[in-house]
């Protein structure tokens, strides 16, 4: 069963004012803390799609085992990096995709496991974790939703959520007791928080 994995790195990181992908976390970018769990839970290939800081971030990437892939659309949304993924996982056809965005660098190795060993027991066309009562990230794709997430309209309008919409009566919620998967990064003060979150761990 080939699940891939993908983060989703191509956004201009306004708010931030810098690249997240960049920012650290335990000594290391976001992305490839990222990589480095994809690496621990045995995903192939691991791809990572960027944007406009794309000449930032490649020199960080060139130590690891990954492909590089470049959204050409950003205005697009998220919607548009899962479809450059796609386009370039088509030869190889795998068996479901894990999308991981770029600014949730934070969540734990054991809800990534839990999360495959969910979709791997049900194969649901999508498995994603959830939190108390909100439904966050990283989200498992089934090969079985992969031509709907390419050619959707709704999903050119209103990003890959519009797919989990359209399927919700079908989807594999895991609840989990990690924080990290609702907690998108998208501020100078979201990151401080973390910073100080990460250093009273330590301390």
């Amino acid at each position: 069963m080939a699940i891939c994995g993908v983060v989703l790195a191509a956004g201009r990181s306004a708010r931030m004012g810098t690249p997240k992908a960049l920012l650290d976390f335990r000594g290391e970018p976001f992305v490839l803390r990222i990589l480095e769990v994809l690496e621990a839970v045995d995903l192939k290939p691991r791809l990572v799609v960027l944007g406009p800081d794309a000449p930032r971030i490649r020199p960080f990437l060139a130590p690891r085992e990954c492909v590089i892939l470049e959204n050409p659309e950003i205005e697009g949304g998220p919607i548009v990096s899962v479809r450059c993924a796609l386009t370039a996982l088509r030869p190889l056809c795998p068996t479901a995709l894990l999308a991981w965005p770029v600014d949730l660098p934070h969540i734990r190795v054991s809800t990534v496991e839990r999360l495959l060993q969910a979709y791997r027991r049900f194969r649901a066309p999508a498995t994603l974790p959830a939190f108390g009562e909100r439904r966050g990230h990283p989200v498992i794709w089934d090969s079985s939703l992969f031509s709907e997430l390419e050619s959707s309209q709704e999903a050119t309008r209103h990003g890959p959520r519009a797919v989990l919409r359209r399927h919700a009566d079908r989807l594999l919620v895991v609840p989990v007791d990690d924080s990290a998967v609702i907690d998108d990064l998208n501020t100078p003060e979201d990151y401080e928080r973390l910073v100080r979150e990460v250093n009273r761990d330590i301390y």
